[in-house]
């Protein structure tokens, strides 16, 4: 059946006055949420009237009288019985002043020079040992063969016209000034002796065939001095002992022996040190003294003074030596043999 309005054109702006017929029914569409209220502004507390519910009470804590009443202290004022004692670290002027360094150039720190000067005195002193060592050896060489024997100085000597054997001394500068020098043949040693003291190069040991010890740089004085007496030998020997004041004492009692036959009385002295070669070579001073008889007019006395320079652990020692009649004119005192001795060196 027909609604009295088939096939008439539906105008769109026509039928509703909302434009949206085309969504359907209006009750089909879900409604939009509402839009919440703004929240309500804070408001003050209503005012309460009515009594205060926290009544004032009494202090339960009242004052009253102190129950610490004040008296007298204890701990009384008086003198200190410990008097304050001045401040140790007081102001006042600096002892020690800062200074400033001046300019220039410095020299190195006190911890490395003293470090350079130790190396180079190891250095020395290596050197040292190595012309010891060398010397040692090439006397004990050279005293293994057959070689002339001086006579002890207090000795009687065979009278003999034929000149004494003088060898002009080294060209080398003495230590001492006025002095000669002594540089024993094949040795890298030298030392000073007095101007009119006499070298005998062909003298090599003392004592005699049976008995003696080695001796390079031999020299005398006063020859003749007293009858057929000699006062004051000297000369370079070797020990095979290392220990330089053993060294020095055994070669001085060995010398005594060798030298006054007649000896009554023979002891060692307290052992010093002695520095020679210019504080390069450091040793054992030693004087070995005595008593001997003797004819009329010569010494009854006698000294053997040692300087003994170690060559090392293994290697013995150098031993310089003078045997001298003392108690006389021109007898060798110890400190002119100090003397003599600190000249040594080596070359």
């Amino acid at each position: 059946m027909s609604s009295g309005q088939d096939g008439q054109d539906i105008d769109p702006e026509r039928t509703t006055s909302s434009g949206d017929w085309w969504q359907g029914p209006v009750h089909d569409r879900p409604a939009p949420n509402p839009i919440p209220p703004p929240n309500p502004l804070p408001r003050p507390n209503p005012p309460v009237s009515g009594p205060n519910p926290y009544v004032s009470a009494p202090n339960p804590y009242s004052s009253g009288p102190n129950p610490y009443v004040p008296g007298p202290s204890p701990y009384a004022s008086g003198p200190n019985p410990t008097p304050p004692m001045a401040n140790s670290y007081g102001t006042g002027p600096a002892p020690f002043p800062a200074t400033s360094p001046p300019p220039g150039n410095y020299p190195p720190p006190p911890g490395d020079r003293g470090r350079l000067w130790l190396l180079a005195g190891i250095g020395a002193l290596v050197v040292a040992i190595v012309a010891i060592v060398a010397t040692v050896v090439v006397m004990r060489d050279s005293g293994s063969t057959p070689s002339p024997t001086a006579l002890p100085a207090s000795t009687t000597k065979p009278v003999t016209t034929a000149p004494a054997t003088t060898t002009p001394s080294s060209t080398l500068t003495p230590r001492i000034p006025g002095y000669q020098v002594v540089v024993p043949k094949d040795l890298k040693a030298a030392w000073d002796i007095p101007k009119d003291w006499t070298i005998d190069p062909s003298t090599t040991t003392y004592g005699t065939d049976a008995d003696h010890l080695a001796a390079a740089g031999f020299s005398e004085e006063g020859v003749d001095y007293c009858p057929n007496n000699v006062r004051t030998n000297m000369f370079l020997s070797t020990s095979d002992i290392s220990d330089a004041t053993a060294a020095a004492t055994d070669v001085g009692a060995h010398a005594a022996r060798l030298g006054w036959s007649t000896r009554t009385s023979s002891q060692a002295g307290t052992p010093q040190p002695l520095d020679a070669g210019d504080n390069t070579l450091h040793g054992t001073f030693l004087e070995t003294t005595g008593a001997f008889t003797a004819p009329t007019g010569c010494a009854t006395t006698f000294s053997v003074y040692t300087f003994a320079v170690s060559a090392g652990p293994t290697n013995g020692s150098l031993v310089l030596v003078i045997v001298a009649d003392t108690g006389v004119d021109r007898s060798v005192t110890p400190d002119f043999a100090r003397k003599l001795f600190a000249s040594f060196r080596l070359l």
